[in-house]
């Protein structure tokens, strides 16, 4: 009771989104899918009603590969005595604009790539 008089009595203030956040969003999605088209009757419209199941859990575990790889990059930082992820950040900050639309444009093109291969290897 004492957290939730807590919680009321100062301002709203807006959590940021992390990883369990959006793992657990696609958990209540996969349990949620079968009422919400049963209760639509969208029966019609859809070749199979699984392949949703099929994309989801492809999605986590994508989610998934890519958190274990970003810990492993920490972990393996600290371990060979490279610096710290913050470091390297403040390190991006300094290179010019292109260098940096650069970087970001291929950042997102792993991803979807990476996206994609869980994808693939689900279905």
């Amino acid at each position: 009771m004492k957290t939730l008089l807590q919680y009321l009595s100062k301002p709203w203030v807006p959590v940021p989104l992390n990883f369990w956040h959006i793992l657990a969003l696609l958990i209540i999605s996969w349990l949620a899918i079968p009422y919400v088209f049963n209760a639509l009757q969208l029966a019609a419209g859809f070749v199979d009603l699984g392949i949703l199941h099929v994309v989801l859990l492809g999605f986590c575990c994508w989610l998934l590969a890519v958190a274990a790889a970003y810990h492993l990059l920490r972990y393996l930082l600290l371990r060979m005595g490279l610096p710290a992820i913050h470091q390297l950040i403040a390190q991006f900050k300094l290179l010019k604009l292109w260098e940096q639309y650069l970087m970001y444009l291929a950042c997102y093109a792993l991803l979807l790539c990476s996206a994609i291969g869980a994808l693939i290897a689900i279905c």
